[in-house]
C-alpha cells in the first residue's frame, strides 16, 4: 500500500535518477514534448551496456506510441534510430506507454551547422543521409510527417545522421488519431498542396489529409534550403506573404543561390527540385532517387563544392555568418570525438547497444505506394488547381507560423533532446547507492548570464546560457570548502557574465 501511495506521487512527466521502467534504470531527463517524455537510461543487467534513450508517454494509454513502435519496429536504416523494447508502465494513475530506442549522441541539425562552416558537399551528404532514411520509412507503407531540422540529429564523431521523432508518423491502415483536417506537423514545412486540401474540404466533418512521400521530401528542402541558406523559404499557407510563388504554375522560392551566392549549382539544382510546386515533380515522389541525386552530386561536384558555405566573421546576428573562433574550437571538439571513435573502431569495440538485440516483428508486406502514388498525384493535381483558385483572393489571417518559431510546433516529444545537456538531476542518489556530487548546473540561464551564441573564446552554450569551465577542478567543484562552480558531465563550469549591458541586434537571429 505504502510503495502504491510513493509511486502516485512520482510525476511521469519528472522521473528521479535510479528509477526503473521496465528493465530500466533512470540516468537522466533529456526533453520534453507535447505527447512524451525522454530519458537517458540504462539496462538493470550491468552486461547490458548502454546508454539508450527512453520516451515515456505523459498521458496514460497513448496510442501514438503504438504506432511509432510499429514504424519503427519496420524500418532497417543506419539513419533511424533502432528500437529495441516497447512496453507500458504501470503507475496509479494509468498505464503509460514507452519506447526504448538507440541512443544517439549528436546534436539538431540547425546546432550542428551553426556552430560550422559547411561546404556544399558537406550539406549534400547530410540531405542524402535524410533522403536514405526517408526512403526506408516509405518502403515500409509509412510517412514521417515531420521532417525537419529538430528532427535530424548529426553525430560528430563519425557525420552519421539520424532522422528522428516517429511520434507524428503514419502508416497506411493505421487509425487516425486527431480529427483536424492536417495531420500533426510543423507549418512551415507543410506542403503548398496540404494547405490547397485544407481550403477546398475546411467544412467537411471527416475527411483527413493523406500526406504521401511527396509531403516528406518537400519538408526535406525546405530543411535543406534553411540549412544553406540561414533562412526558410516563404512560408505555404495562402495567406502568407509571399505565398503566391507557391500557386499552380508558381515558379517557387528564390533559389538558395540567390541568397547564398557559394551554394554549389549541383545543390542548388537539388533543392529547388525538392521544392517543386507540383508534387510529382520532386522526384516522382520517389526518396530513393532523391538520395541518389544528392549522393551523386556529392561525388560529381568539383572542388568548388568544398569552399565553405558562410561569411567568416562576428555578425552572429545576421544569416550566413559564421565566427572563426567557435568553429576552431568546435573543429578541435570534433577532432577528438573522431579520433576516439576511430580508437574504439579500431579495438574492435561494438557499440554498447549491439549486445541487446534490436526489436523486430514479422515482416508483413508492406502497402504499396505505386498505385496510391498515381492516385495521390491525381488528386493534389486537382487540388493544385483548387489552390490556384483561391490565391486569387487572398485573405489576411493570422500567421501560421512566425519567423522565430517556424520550428518550435513541436508535435510528438523531441527526439533531438537525445543530444541535450544532462538535468540537474544528475545529482540526486541512485539505486544502486551512488551519487552525482556537487552543485548541479541548472536547468536555465541565472540572472544576468549571457544567453547564446556563446562566441567568446573558451564559452559554451548548456541550458540555454554561456559557460566557462574551470580548469583543474573536477566535482564537487569544491576547493578548501567552498564552491567554486556548477558541476556537468564530469566537469566544473562557472557562468559568463557580460562585462556591460548588451545591446540589442539591429536584426534577427538567423
Amino acid at each position: 500500500m505504502s510503495s502504491k501511495r510513493a509511486l502516485l506521487e512520482v510525476d511521469p512527466l519528472c522521473l528521479p535518477l535510479g528509477m526503473r521502467v521496465g528493465s530500466w534504470r533512470i540516468q537522466g531527463w533529456r526533453g520534453r514534448g507535447s505527447y512524451g517524455t525522454l530519458y537517458r537510461v540504462e539496462h538493470v543487467k550491468r552486461e547490458v551496456a548502454g546508454p539508450f534513450a527512453l520516451k515515456l508517454a505523459i498521458s496514460p494509454g497513448d496510442e501514438r506510441f503504438e504506432r511509432e513502435a510499429w514504424l519503427l519496429s519496420r524500418i532497417h536504416s543506419l539513419h533511424v534510430p533502432r528500437l529495441y523494447e516497447h512496453g507500458v508502465w504501470a503507475h496509479p494513475s494509468g498505464t503509460f506507454p514507452y519506447l526504448v530506442m538507440e541512443w544517439v549522441d549528436g546534436v539538431p541539425l540547425y546546432e550542428w551547422s551553426g556552430r560550422r562552416n559547411l561546404s556544399s558537399r558537406q550539406a549534400l551528404r547530410a540531405s542524402a543521409q535524410v533522403a536514405r532514411a526517408l526512403e526506408a520509412t516509405h518502403a515500409v507503407g509509412g510517412v514521417h510527417r515531420d521532417v525537419k531540422g529538430e528532427n535530424v540529429l548529426v553525430r560528430p564523431a563519425d557525420g552519421r545522421v539520424f532522422l528522428t521523432d516517429f511520434g507524428a508518423g503514419h502508416y497506411r491502415g493505421a487509425a487516425t488519431l486527431t480529427s483536424k483536417l492536417l495531420p500533426p506537423g510543423t507549418p512551415a514545412y507543410r506542403s503548398p498542396e496540404a494547405w490547397g486540401f485544407l481550403e477546398v474540404f475546411r467544412r467537411h466533418p471527416t475527411v483527413h489529409y493523406p500526406a504521401t512521400p511527396c509531403d516528406d521530401l518537400f519538408a526535406l528542402g525546405v530543411m535543406a534550403y534553411r540549412l544553406v541558406t540561414d533562412e526558410y523559404p516563404p512560408l505555404t499557407h495562402p495567406s502568407e506573404k509571399g505565398a503566391e510563388v507557391w500557386r499552380e504554375g508558381g515558379h517557387g522560392p528564390r533559389p538558395s543561390r540567390e541568397l547564398n551566392p557559394r551554394v554549389s549549382p549541383e545543390l542548388d539544382a537539388r533543392i529547388m527540385r525538392l521544392l517543386s510546386v507540383a508534387p510529382v515533380e520532386r522526384f516522382e515522389g520517389s526518396a530513393r532517387k532523391a538520395a541518389e541525386a544528392l549522393e551523386q552530386a556529392a561525388e560529381s561536384a568539383g572542388p568548388a563544392a568544398d569552399e565553405p558555405l558562410f561569411t567568416w566573421g562576428r555578425g552572429w546576428h545576421r544569416p550566413r555568418w559564421r565566427d572563426p573562433g567557435m568553429v576552431r574550437l568546435v573543429a578541435e571538439g570534433d577532432a577528438a570525438a573522431r579520433a576516439e571513435f576511430e580508437q574504439s573502431a579500431r579495438e574492435g569495440q561494438a557499440p554498447a547497444q549491439s549486445r541487446l538485440e534490436p526489436m523486430s516483428r514479422p515482416r508483413t508486406r508492406p502497402p504499396g505506394w505505386a498505385t496510391e502514388l498515381v492516385v495521390a498525384f491525381v488528386g493534389l493535381w486537382l487540388a493544385g488547381l483548387i489552390v490556384a483558385l483561391f490565391h486569387d483572393e487572398p485573405k489576411q489571417a493570422r500567421s501560421a507560423a512566425g519567423k522565430e518559431s517556424r520550428e518550435g510546433d513541436i508535435v510528438s516529444v523531441g527526439d533531438h533532446a537525445i543530444g541535450a545537456p544532462i538535468s540537474t538531476q544528475e545529482s540526486v542518489p541512485l539505486e544502486d547507492g551512488r551519487r552525482a556530487v556537487g552543485r548541479p548546473l541548472p536547468e536555465r540561464p541565472l540572472d544576468g548570464q549571457r544567453r547564446p551564441p556563446c562566441n567568446r573564446l573558451g564559452e559554451v552554450s548548456i541550458s540555454g546560457g554561456c559557460w566557462y569551465r574551470v580548469p583543474d577542478i573536477l566535482p564537487p567543484c569544491k576547493e578548501e570548502g567552498k564552491e567554486d562552480g556548477y558541476a556537468w558531465k564530469g566537469a566544473c563550469y562557472t557562468p559568463s557574465y557580460p562585462p556591460q549591458p548588451q545591446r540589442q541586434p539591429t536584426s534577427d537571429p538567423p
